[in-house]
């Protein structure tokens, strides 16, 4: 366990009678502050400080007071007295609240200090005396003006005292009580109304104060630097608000600074707590157990607290009832805050603990609990033996530095107070999750959840949250958690449970079965729906549509598309057209050309006179006139290509880019038809999908199931199941979607599985053993000696009834017909009897899961006659799977045998357990014997393989191995050098000469 509480022991007890002591804690106590420059201090001297007898200091070691200082029996104190040890003497300080000679205006103002010269082996000395030796100290009285709530000793600040006033403010006194160093006043909050002139100052009185170091603390160090004394004080100014100061002071500053401070809304806070390590800071109201979490901030150091736990702890006695004297009864209620009805301080590691007064109904007793605030569950509980009227007694804790828990009670006796104080030693480990959820039936009894455990307001047994208010005890879905508003979706979820759970959880709107699972089974469609509709919008799919797909009635459409054959462009075709159409044109110019010419020359006139000179040079003049018009021709006919090519080119460029364009609103037209078929296909597909899908089952919370399981599992005032209620359909609902595990607490400690052993319920038991997978081997066992013991009383009833039947009929003449009958009413008897067959039992045993070791432990409980019947079954399972085979033939489906290996390995099981057994009875040595011959037969048949298997596989393995030898001597040749002294090394290890493979194969004919 993670605490583990000693029983508490009486270290002392005391007893007054003075009528002043009614109003204040008859005896406190305080462990020793030692301040030594050397090793060797000790940690179990512990201040007490009783009202009327002075102070006394204890050694809880040897249980013994070594040091006594005396006051007068009118006297009372404020608290408890401090003590500062030094090297060479001791310090004892009590702030004196009332006397018998001390006036009305100082109570509370005056301060005894003994001074006694002493040393630790003094105290050694001291301790070792039997008889208890009053301190010679001389007692030093200091008075002051303000009225003291506590005064507080450290070795942070060895030569002074530090005194929390009843007003809020701290002053720092010298050591001897001389002088006052520093006070800081508490900030008074300003009057309500400013302006009015009659409005009262608002008061502010302290109600709890203590002090603790900032090392190792959960300040960290860039807010405060170490070894600063850090004082914690708690003032209240109004009935629903209390205020938590932190103020600090060191040696060199010796002066008090605020680090923080924070206000929580809270009445009648009581039983204050803090923890200086995680810095969590509990007090108990109402009957409930607030911790609140301070946090300081990193860049501007403000103090914050968070409200991380509101654990109900209803029982509890908190609020003060004592009854004033007539004498000073303004000062007793003044000084009434100080009785503790219930007190509670905390132990580190996220543990507090609790003392004080606890109603159960009708009984009342005093308890001292341990609670693990991290998780809000009682890891430890101790009863104080004794009579203790809870409005008459007070506690108060105190922890020692070697983790031993001090308690005090004190309890009023006609006139006088009885007071005892007890040391009970602790140990703690940090706390898990596992280790809480362990010891939550124990905490929710103690907590006020009963039964279906719906009065619960602020907590909640869920696995997932501990700490979860149950308010929060519905189920949010996915798509909610995303959303902007979660309250609204957490209070509508917690909404609908609530009711439903009312209804579920009262006999009066359910008092029937068939109501009960009607509101149950409308809850569970509900919900399905519900998720169905989630898992739908998640996939965003209609559900109507996924229906369809999965029944195949919507069939898929082809998409209409028109298909162009007519290609877009081609390089080949645009170069090969320019180049004919480029080739007719030149031709065409060309027979123009020629044309022209021949029209030139039949216009010439023919003039027979001229000379021969003549017609000589004018040839040359023709010739050279049509030279030059030949060129002028080409010029022109050149520019006329170009001009055509050019309004070719733009033609075809133009029609080019018409074609383009068109082709490009095709491409559109296809590109979008494709997505909206793809689009389609995939909504088809993820339609089938979701389909093909399993219905989500329904989200229940743990106090849910808890409840219904509750209510379906009751039992009757005698502590006999419930069988006039029993909804059968609803167990069976829960464990077929296995929504529920057989150590659900609804189902109390003896498990789902016995529960319905208990009641007969053959069939869900079955159907347990295949659903449930937590069920402990020792009930399984024992499920299964109770088939066992039915299925034989079955047997002897039915062959007793035929036995009496044949005798009582055997001298008429009808006797023939009644045996057929009777053993026909015994057949149908047995086919509607629900008990199950014991091979078909054992079989679902066998298959589900276990851990061995647990099995074999439960196995032990078996009984030779028991076990001669299961081996019995056994040995024919064998037997049978012999004969189709052996465990070759375990890969047919159409068996209906438990494995082969499973069945091996639970007779294996068995034969280990009850082997002493099997050897001292004979009538089994038959049964061993057939099932010995069976597993024989099979291990010659894998022997005889292997032999088989032997030869060509041995081959292979050398072959391999030969195959592995040459690849690494290849590479080490590959890597080392030839020659040296490796190659010589290499050359001994492998050898000269390679031995040859020789091969031995057996051919069987």
């Amino acid at each position: 366990m993670p605490v583990t509480l000693e029983d508490p022991f009486q270290l002392a007890s005391f007893s007054s009678t003075t009528h002043h002591h009614q109003h204040h804690q008859a005896v406190s106590c305080s462990p020793e502050k030692e301040f030594r420059s050397t090793e060797g201090g000790e940690d179990n001297l512990l201040v007490v400080a009783v009202q009327g007898e002075g102070v006394q200091l204890f050694n809880t070691a040897d249980q013994k007071c070594i040091l006594s200082y005396s006051s007068p029996p009118g006297y009372s104190f404020a608290g408890s007295a401090q003590t500062l040890h030094k090297a060479t003497h001791r310090n004892i300080y009590a702030v004196v609240a009332k006397g018998t000679d001390i006036p009305t205006k100082e109570e509370g103002k005056l301060i005894w200090m003994w001074k006694d010269e002493t040393s630790s082996d003094k105290d050694i000395d001291m301790s070792e005396d039997a008889v208890v030796k009053p301190s010679t100290a001389r007692k030093n009285v200091q008075k002051f003006d303000r009225k003291i709530h506590q005064l507080f000793v450290s070795s942070l600040l060895p030569n002074h005292v530090v005194l929390a006033n009843t007003d809020g403010s701290l002053s720092l006194v010298t050591e001897d009580l001389k002088r006052v160093v520093n006070t800081k006043d508490q900030p008074t909050p300003a009057p309500k109304s400013k302006k009015d002139k009659n409005s009262k100052p608002v008061i502010v009185n302290t109600t709890w104060a203590t002090t603790f170091n900032t090392t190792g603390s959960w300040i960290p160090v860039s807010a405060l630097a170490c070894n600063t004394l850090i004082i914690l004080t708690v003032t209240e100014s109004s009935a629903d608000k209390i205020a938590v100061t932190f103020s600090y002071v060191n040696e060199e500053h010796r002066g008090f600074s605020t680090f923080g401070h924070v206000d929580i809304m809270t009445g009648g806070a009581q039983g204050f707590a803090f923890d200086v390590k995680s810095g969590q800071f509990s007090f108990m109201t109402a009957g409930q157990l607030k911790v609140y979490q301070f946090a300081v901030s990193q860049g501007d150091h403000i103090v914050s607290a968070t409200e991380s736990l509101t654990l109900p702890l209803p029982g509890y006695v908190l609020s003060s009832t004592a009854t004033p004297s007539k004498k000073g009864a303004k000062a007793a209620s003044e000084t009434d805050a100080r009785i503790q009805r219930t007190d509670s301080i905390a132990l580190g590691d996220n543990y507090l603990a609790v003392a004080g007064n606890h109603k159960t109904g009708d009984k009342s007793e005093l308890t001292l609990t341990v609670w693990d605030v991290k998780y809000g569950t009682l890891q430890a509980k101790h009863v104080i033996p004794g009579n203790f009227n809870a409005q008459d007694t007070t506690c108060s804790l105190t922890v020692l530095p070697d983790s031993v828990l001090v308690l005090t009670i004190s309890t009023l006796v006609g006139t006088s107070i009885k007071s005892d104080i007890y040391l009970c030693p602790f140990y703690s480990e940090p706390m898990s999750l596992l280790g809480a959820m362990g010891r939550m039936k124990d905490t929710a009894p103690f907590i006020g959840l009963q039964g279906p455990a719906l009065s619960q307001d602020a907590y909640t047994t869920t696995t997932t949250a501990l700490l979860a208010p149950s308010n929060v005890g519905g189920t949010v879905k996915a798509s909610a958690l995303a959303a902007s508003h979660l309250n609204k979706q957490v209070d509508l979820a917690q909404k609908i449970e609530q009711e439903t759970l009312k209804k579920l959880s009262s006999e009066s709107a359910t008092p029937t079965v068939a109501v009960f699972e009607k509101v149950f089974f409308a809850n569970i469609e509900r919900l399905s729906q519900e998720a169905i509709d989630d898992m739908m919008a998640r996939y965003g799919v209609d559900q109507e549509k996924a229906r369809n797909a999965a029944n195949n009635v919507e069939e898929s459409k082809p998409q209409a598309m028109e298909v162009d054959s007519v290609p877009v462009k081609t390089a080949e075709d645009d170069s090969s057209k320019k180049k004919s159409k480029k080739k007719a044109a030149k031709a065409a110019a060309k027979a123009a050309a020629a044309a022209a010419k021949e029209a030139e020359k039949a216009k010439e006139p023919v003039d027979g006179s001229s000379s021969e000179s003549s017609s000589d040079e004018d040839d040359d003049g023709d010739e050279e006139k049509v030279i030059m018009l030949s060129s002028d021709e080409e010029n022109d006919e050149a520019e006329g290509d170009k001009e055509l090519e050019d309004e070719e080119y733009k033609q075809r460029e133009e029609q080019e880019r018409a074609r383009l364009e068109a082709h490009m609103e095709k491409m559109k037209g296809w590109l979008k038809t494709e997505e909206e078929a793809v689009k389609n296909q995939k909504l088809h597909r993820r339609e089938q999908r979701v389909a093909r899908k399993a219905t989500p089952r329904p989200e229940l919370s743990h106090h849910f199931l808890t409840t219904v399981v509750g209510r379906c599992f009751r039992r009757l005032p005698n502590g006999q199941p419930d069988m006039t209620f029993w909804p059968e359909m609803v167990v069976r609902y829960l464990i077929f979607n296995q929504l529920v595990g057989n150590s659900n607490p609804g189902a109390g400690q003896s498990g789902i599985a016995l529960e319905l052993m208990e009641r007969e319920q053959w069939s869900l038991i079955e159907l347990a053993l295949q659903k449930l997978h937590d069920i402990p081997e020792l009930d399984m066992i024992t499920m299964l000696k109770q088939v066992i013991g039915l299925n034989k009383n079955k047997h002897n009833n039915s062959t007793s009834s035929e036995t009496t039947t044949t005798t009582s009929h055997s001298s008429t003449s009808t006797a023939s017909s009644l045996p057929s009958s009777t053993s026909s009413a015994s057949t149908s008897t047995s086919s509607s009897s629900s008990v199950p067959d014991i091979p078909h039992f054992l079989h679902l045993i066998m298959a589900a899961p276990r851990n061995e070791v647990f099995m074999q432990q439960a196995l032990k409980r078996l009984n030779v006659e028991e076990l001669s019947i299961v081996l019995e079954i056994l040995k024919d399972w064998i037997c049978s799977w012999s004969e189709l085979g052996g465990i070759g033939h375990s890969k047919h489906g159409s068996v209906k045998l438990p494995n082969y290996s499973l069945m091996v390995d639970f007779t294996t099981v068995l034969m280990d357990v009850h082997f002493p057994s099997l050897i001292m009875s004979p009538h089994l040595h038959p049964v061993l014997k057939a099932i010995q011959g069976s597993i024989q037969k099979e291990t010659e048949v894998s022997n005889q393989l292997e032999q088989t298997l032997r030869g060509p596989l041995g081959l292979f393995d050398r072959k391999h191995k030969d195959m592995v030898r040459r690849k690494k001597a290849a590479r080490l040749n590959g890597s080392v050098p030839a020659g040296g002294l490796m190659a010589e090394k290499k050359k001994k290890r492998e050898g000269d000469t390679v031995a040859s493979d020789y091969v031995v194969e057996i051919i069987h004919l």
